[in-house]
């Protein structure tokens, strides 16, 4: 395929671009055009020039392509695929076709679980279970930075996983079996997805279920709607954090810290709200917005109440009271390739790459992508 660069700046009239062909390299003046309902700007000629050269390489090496776009930046995996296989495929090329398949099969998924999740079609038959009656579901969100916007986006992934929970070392476990789940939009949708994995799993004739998540509103809202038979825990890890942030910020003394924060936390860890609350507010708090530091880790706490069981109790029962399955979810599934130094998303790339990630993360590629599984690409 020949190596295609950009050449001028972003505007209204054509712009040219070199494409590196068999006799040569030739210029092309693409026009730009723009779309007057939604306003997006589009060049008529790309498809086209993305298309010469491609019957020079095999479908394994397009295969090979859309695999290493999903786990390095576009750039850098055409440039490895240069140096590698000495075939050139163009950045923009594969972004695009990410872009194009990955929303194809994130519409599709959609579809499927909002009639999963509002029983229009009849549930699955469960595979059959690998674990001792007892499974998960986790939730967080991840946010990244949003093309030439200020602030940000947050992509919400979930994990579903099951007993055995196999230890590697004292403060490290191994969770055998899992599945991720990734969307960037409104929380209900998500929600959809996440119960149509958890189906699949079981969850609904599960002996125990449990939901973790860090107490964010949006995270008991769904258990609510399609978890409502699992106990709801706030994450142990999230409870320490924001005992300790708080008291970090209201004390300058670390005797004074130390002192304080183990109480709350020694309060919490066996369940125990009411007194936790009262050491709450027994904080010293100089200041207005000392004062509101207090009154959020208090609000934290009540609003949360339900969801905070005797921990040390929970644990001794082999029940998974941490949020290391969830934090590594969102490294596996976002910090890897979305927050690289500098890297920037639109609604529809990221969410395109996303849903592509997570399900070549969970193998289940294979239904849009089936040359990768026969080769043995993936």
């Amino acid at each position: 395929m020949p190596e295609v660069r950009k050449g001028g700046a972003l505007r209204n009239g054509p712009v040219k671009r070199r494409v590196r062909a068999l006799c040569g390299e030739v210029v092309v003046e693409r026009q730009r055009y723009r779309c007057r309902g939604c306003g997006r700007s589009f060049y008529a000629g790309n498809a086209f020039l993305d298309s010469l050269g491609q019957r020079l390489m095999t479908d394994g090496v397009y295969g090979i392509a859309r695999v290493l776009a999903l786990y390095a930046p576009y750039e850098q995996s055409s440039a490895l695929l240069g140096e590698l296989l000495g075939r050139n495929v163009s950045a923009s090329w594969l972004r695009r076709e990410i872009v194009r398949r990955g929303t194809a099969e994130s519409e599709k998924m959609g579809e499927a679980a909002h009639d999963r999740a509002t029983f229009r079609v009849a549930p699955e038959p469960a595979a059959p279970s690998r674990s001792s009656g007892r499974q998960y579901v986790e939730m967080d969100g991840c946010f990244i930075h949003r093309w030439h916007k200020k602030g940000g986006m947050e992509l919400k992934v979930g994990a579903v996983f099951s007993d055995p929970i196999l230890r590697e070392s004292k403060k490290r476990k191994w969770i055998e079996y899992k599945e991720y789940v990734g969307h960037l939009g409104e929380s209900a949708r998500f929600g959809e997805r996440l119960y149509a994995c958890a189906e699949r799993w079981g969850v609904n004739d599960a002996e125990e279920l449990y939901v973790l998540g860090d107490g964010a509103s949006w995270i008991r809202s769904l258990h609510s709607e399609y978890f409502p038979h699992g106990e709801l825990i706030l994450d142990w890890w999230h409870v320490k954090d924001a005992v300790w942030r708080t008291v970090r910020a209201l004390m300058p003394e670390e005797a004074e810290r130390v002192f304080h924060g183990r109480r709350i936390t020694s309060a919490l860890f066996v369940g125990d709200v009411p007194r936790a609350l009262k050491l709450v507010e027994q904080l010293p708090a100089s200041s207005a917005k000392r004062q509101e530091k207090r009154g959020a880790l208090y609000h934290y706490l009540e609003s949360n109440r339900g969801s905070i069981p005797n921990y040390e109790a929970t644990k001794a029962r082999g029940i998974h009271i941490g949020s290391g399955v969830i934090e590594n979810a969102c490294m596996d599934t976002v910090g890897r390739r979305f927050k690289h130094r500098g890297m920037s998303w639109s609604p529809e790339g990221a969410e395109a790459l996303l849903h592509l990630r997570v399900a070549h993360l969970n193998r289940r590629h294979s239904s849009y992508w089936p040359l990768f599984d026969r080769r043995r690409v993936a």
